[in-house]
């Protein structure tokens, strides 16, 4: 494990009542008595950056952690962008190669939603970095963590809390939610949920799906059906060659079992049942041949199969061209109690549309996949259920900040976003109780389509994130405008991002000298029909790349914008346009996908701005 230098080190455990307990690391040593709640903890003094210790721990028994190392420690929190792995990054096969490093050390903290604050974090363990752990992190986290080794030569350690596709608000803990007016409608929303959602949120619920007589249908009508799998011979093996499979780590508590009978009181059925919280992933699948190579079912229609029981599914093609897990497939399908017959055309199938849009290839498939759910379906994530449940457990353990890439499941609600990620960051400095907790954001990149001069989510939430970064303090912005792909949620450039944080927590927590930001809008000033527009952090100048700036617009007071030229002078920009002689207002790159190229000199993008404060289209989303 990695303990932050320079404070006071906090270790906590349980054991029974009255338990004495010491504690050792390095040349301390505490002791304490276990509490009749069974927990006990005790203070180490602070120590400087180095390692391997030992840490140990003499109760009735004795435990010994090896290679402890002290030195800087970050929390990696968010959605999908933050869990995206280093495989799949654009830089990410040689970085995989050469991430040996034993003292850069990762922790992953399991997905876990409660309602109530949790103390402990469902079991995990610490990792140090090798090809093998580093392929499967965070990319945005490793970047990060290895530009502050480099940079600062001591151990760093990571610490992995994020979830794909979560909201702001599930990261947020309860007192901020209710007691903001612009957040209480979060809180309504959930209140107004039923029974069934609440109760789904705090327990598990039971699910039992079977299945039974797999065919292949031909495109040609006039060919009869070929059998993939029946399981009759008690085996889950297919006639392609390869096997049904499940991925218990997802949902530990449910099982793949072959049952006898099965359809038509005969051979057996496949059955996925047990129990299911709304942190599983209950998935089962086929690789339809046994090395994973893809097959061509190009001269296939569908496929047909029997199903009972209790709960839903999502039927899904797995292609290699797709990495986003945006695969084709269905819609949730429930599941009765009766055998019956489903027929899956292949015409029919579609992708969510949150990933990069990809033709199906029939000829290139590896295999089909089941996520097996509950009657319920795909109920509602309680607010403050990632905070209780992902963030809470590590409040007791000394971090330096945090770094955070979310904002995407928030872009309808963006003004609201500009009081929710104030909010969270506060309470979560009142968690760690550091109120000048460094909290690095990442800003969304370009991504999306809207069209010329049209409102823009994206862009809107962008701002929440620039106005969050100049109205808290110790709170820093990685800019990423020009990182994106317009059609791809999942931007495989992450090492731009990772480096961009890094960045500005050496120039600000660390004190380094050097250039840590892109140009940030500052003011603007009107010059007859021209307006000057101001940045703060401009570097050693402003610059454009390839061609003079553009992604400027300017407006009258009739609030129609026109495409403006743009000059530099110096650490500002003259923004005018023959069709608006008398401007008022100026914005910049706002778009969701927009074209733009202002940087400083040091190589860092400006930030997606705009002077004006007219209504913002997510205004009333609330």
């Amino acid at each position: 494990m990695v303990f932050q230098q320079g404070v006071p080190l906090h270790i906590w455990g349980w054991a029974d009542p009255g338990e004495p307990i010491d504690v050792s690391l390095a040349s301390a040593s505490k002791h304490a008595v276990t509490a009749p709640d069974h927990r006990w903890s005790v203070i180490l003094p602070a120590l400087p950056a180095g390692g391997p210790f030992t840490l140990t721990v003499r109760g009735k028994s004795t435990m010994h952690f090896k290679d402890v190392a002290i030195g800087e420690v970050w929390v990696a929190s968010g959605q999908s962008n933050m869990t995206y792995a280093l495989s799949g990054a654009s830089t990410g096969a040689e970085a995989v190669t050469t991430a040996a490093d034993p003292y850069l050390r990762f922790f992953t903290v399991p997905k876990r939603i409660a309602v109530t604050p949790q103390t402990d974090t469902l079991p995990a363990s610490w990792e140090v970095s090798s090809p093998d752990t580093a392929k499967e992190f965070s990319a945005v986290a490793y970047f990060f963590a290895r530009e502050l080794r480099r940079r600062l030569g001591v151990p760093v350690g990571i610490i992995l809390s994020a979830w794909p596709g979560t909201a702001g608000e599930e990261w947020t803990d309860p007192a901020s939610l209710r007691t903001d007016p612009v957040l209480q409608p979060i809180v309504a929303r959930w209140n107004s949920a039923s029974t069934s959602d609440k109760t789904f949120a705090a327990k598990p619920r039971h699910f039992s799906l079977e299945f039974d007589d797999f065919q292949l249908i031909p495109a040609n009508p006039d060919s009869p059906p070929s059998v993939l799998s029946n399981f009759d011979d008690g085996s889950a093996h297919v006639s392609t060659g390869g096997a049904w499979a499940y991925s218990w780590s997802g949902a530990s508590a449910a099982t793949f079992e072959l049952a006898s009978p099965g359809r038509d009181a005969k051979g057996f059925a496949a059955r996925i049942s047990g129990e299911q919280t709304g942190s599983d992933d209950s998935r089962w699948f086929v690789n339809l041949h046994a090395d994973g190579s893809p097959a061509d079912l190009s001269s296939y229609s569908g496929v047909r199969f029997w199903a009972r029981g209790e709960g839903s599914f999502v039927f899904q093609t797995i292609q290699p061209t797709i990495t986003d897990w945006d695969n084709y497939g269905t819609k949730l399908t429930p599941v009765s109690s009766d055998w019956t017959e489903i027929n899956i055309a292949f015409k029919d199938l579609k992708q969510q549309g949150w990933g990069v849009v990809h033709d199906l290839t029939l000829n290139q498939i590896t295999g089909f996949s089941f996520s097996a759910l509950t009657d319920l379906q795909d109920p509602p994530r309680p607010p403050s259920g990632l905070y209780d449940g992902m963030i809470t457990p590590l409040v007791n353990y000394p971090i330096r900040g945090a770094i955070w890439y979310q904002g995407e499941s928030n872009t309808g609600r963006a003004f609201q976003y500009r009081s929710l990620l104030p909010a969270m960051i506060h309470g979560w400095r009142s968690a760690w109780k550091e109120t000048d907790m460094p909290f690095l954001i990442v800003q969304l990149p370009n991504q999306g389509h809207s069209p010329d001069f049209a409102p823009s989510w994206w862009a809107e939430l962008r701002e929440a994130q620039l106005l969050t970064q100049k109205s808290v303090p110790d709170t820093g912005l990685a800019v990423t405008i020009d990182v994106g792909e317009a059609g791809n949620l999942h931007p495989p450039r992450k090492e731009e991002i990772g480096q961009r944080l890094a960045l500005w927590a050496l120039g600000t927590t660390y004190a380094q000298k050097l250039v840590y930001s892109g140009p940030l809008y500052a003011n603007m000033r009107l010059e007859g029909n021209r307006i000057r527009i101001n940045f703060t952090h401009a570097g050693t100048g402003l610059a454009s790349r390839g061609e003079p700036p553009i992604g400027f617009t300017i407006a009258g007071d009739d609030r129609k914008f026109h495409y403006a030229t743009a000059e530099i002078e110096g650490d500002s920009i003259l923004v005018s346009s023959p069709d608006v002689p008398a401007p008022v207002a100026v914005r910049y790159a706002w778009a969701d996908s927009p074209d733009c190229n202002l940087y400083n000199r040091e190589g860092l993008p400006a930030s997606p701005f705009r002077t004006d404060t007219w209504p913002a289209a997510t205004y009333s989303e609330r």
